[in-house]
């Protein structure tokens, strides 16, 4: 098996500590098959199983394990992707270029725009939208991927075994090789581009009246950014296509009413973006919450991932995107750890979002997070919790994602792959591995951007409780653990698990407490920082 490590020497030996991966044991590793590498670099290694124990050889020197881009390098290994394709799948990206774009509907006269970071690189989605005299018709164009991709192509099955695009600070392993998800089926700026349009007409008050999906031909005026667009909104600043993004934003506007209505769960949460040197070096984080753009984007590919999902419900070929309902014992567990931090309320399917809102606390969003399921893929059309959809799809995102990739060929009247539920239950798989990919990706980075503030107090929210310590989310965004013995006197985990309580003292730390922390140390390769409680705020 090949695992990514880091080279480090024990007595007179040289060892690889696994990094990333389930198998912790140390691999023993020659001198003669190290291929260079000194103690402190990151290596990929063939390791196998000799005498109880593992030995291996080195077979890429990947360098320095205090370089971040490293890292991200070993943590891509990890799960078996990677920035770089088979010469073989290069080949067939380069081949499938140029192949004409056939007959489609031309929608090139429609004012058209994407809205994206300032970082991003492949556009899958373009919208168009415009007033009527009673509603809105809204175009969401997407990358026609599949008419590049064949079916049983070394391009599909590398797309399939991917399963999606992986994104780490100022790097990515895409699904799909540059020349496709960067350049011919990215929707840039005044270029034609190859589409399949959702084109949606919405009452005023948000309802869906019909919907009809088709292979089209557009070129977008104008490749916007969400911070651009933040400040049209704001009446800060001016953007191209101003009508466009006025009536869009106005009926994202209805469309995030209707939602809540609805029962769509919304718990907030933050995601830390990256400030990057000339290198790709992470140099600073900020926290990202969601705005107005942001928001306008989400809720028109929502309203065309539904509708595409009526369209193929009840049909052969089709993946959905599935959440179940949380099940009664997970709800139970839920109640005794909310009321375990001062809030005596009783769960419900319904009004997990109206508690969110009344705690205001990203801590309580976290423990409401842990008692309901993961999204999945499923042939199955069995609506989304989360959004309170009766049918849901992913078909906005075919340059990352393969299961949209599969929703566009069923949409489109291509055959479905023989072993669908199999092959849904692999991208539901990878997609899994890839996020705590990320996640750790952040939680290293974090880390990595502190090594220069040990010994600094730092505010922090407890956001989980253990039997040996407490979990603080810093102001950084990085989570760090007061352990017990940082603790004066005995401490035990309440039943609740919320709940980290010394009866002798007469004092507790639960979820959601503020407090002020000290940095005694930190390290970010092994995603580990150890606090000392300065002080309850």
């Amino acid at each position: 098996m090949i695992i990514p490590a880091v080279l480090v020497r024990r007595g007179k030996y040289s060892v690889a500590d696994p990094l990333f991966v389930e198998e912790r044991r140390p691999v023993l590793v020659g001198r003669k098959v190290r291929r260079g590498a000194e103690v402190g670099d990151i290596v990929l290694v063939n390791a196998r199983e000799m005498n109880r124990s593992l030995r291996g050889e080195v077979t890429r020197v990947i360098g320095p394990s205090d370089d971040p881009r490293n890292v991200y390098e070993a943590l891509f290994a990890s799960i078996g992707t990677g920035r770089t394709f088979p010469p073989k799948v290069e080949a067939g990206a380069e081949a499938v270029a140029g192949k004409p774009i056939g007959e489609r509907r031309d929608l090139r006269h429609l004012p058209t725009v994407t809205i994206d970071g300032d970082d991003a690189k492949d556009f899958d989605d373009a919208i168009s939208v415009e007033r009527l005299a009673d509603g809105y018709r809204v175009w969401v164009h997407i990358a026609d991927v599949s008419h590049f991709v064949e079916p049983g192509s070394a391009l599909d099955r590398q797309a399939e075994f991917r399963g999606n695009s992986v994104y780490l600070p100022g790097t990515v392993a895409p699904m799909l090789p540059e020349r496709l998800s960067n350049d011919v089926c990215s929707l840039k700026p005044n270029v034609e581009r190859a589409t399949v349009t959702a084109e949606v007409e919405v009452s005023g008050g948000g309802e869906t009246k019909s919907a009809v999906a088709y292979r089209s031909l557009i070129v977008s005026d104008a490749r916007l950014t969400y911070a651009g667009v933040d400040a049209f909104l704001d009446g800060g600043g001016e953007t191209e296509q101003s009508d466009l993004v006025r009536a869009a934003y106005d009926l994202s506007r209805r469309l995030k009413t209707g939602a809540a209505r609805r029962g769509k769960l919304e718990l907030g949460g933050r995601e830390p973006e990256y400030e990057l040197d000339e290198d790709g070096v992470p140099v600073g984080s900020t926290t990202r919450r969601s705005t107005p753009a942001r928001e306008l984007i989400e809720e028109l590919m929502v309203l065309a991932n539904e509708a595409v999902a009526r369209m193929l419900s009840g049909s052969n070929g089709g993946v959905f995107r599935v959440h179940e309902r949380p099940d009664e014992e997970s709800l139970e567990t839920l109640g005794q750890r909310l009321a375990a931090v001062g809030m005596q309320v009783e769960p419900t399917p319904e009004n997990l979002g109206t508690i969110s809102q009344m705690a205001k606390s990203d801590a309580v969003n976290y423990l409401i997070l842990r008692s309901i399921p993961r999204a999945l893929y499923s042939p199955q059309d069995d609506g989304h919790y989360g959004l309170a959809l009766e049918h849901y799809t992913h078909f906005t995102s075919p340059i990352r994602r393969y299961a949209d990739v599969l929703v566009h060929r069923a949409l489109l009247g291509d055959e479905a792959p023989a072993d669908l539920p199999t092959v849904a239950a692999e991208i539901s798989e990878r997609e899994y591995r890839s996020a705590i990919c990320e996640r750790t990706a952040d939680d290293y980075t974090l880390m990595w951007l502190m090594r220069d503030r040990v010994g600094e107090d730092l505010e922090g929210t407890v956001v989980s409780t253990a039997s040996f310590g407490l979990f603080v989310q810093l102001e950084t965004g990085a989570t760090g653990l007061v352990h017990v013995s940082k603790l004066p006197g005995w401490w035990e985990l309440e039943e609740s698990g919320v709940v980290l309580s010394n009866n002798t003292i007469g004092a507790s730390y639960r979820v959601g407490d503020r407090v002020l922390v000290e940095l005694i140390d930190v390290l970010p390769l092994m995603r580990r920082a150890e606090l000392r409680v300065v002080k309850r705020l």
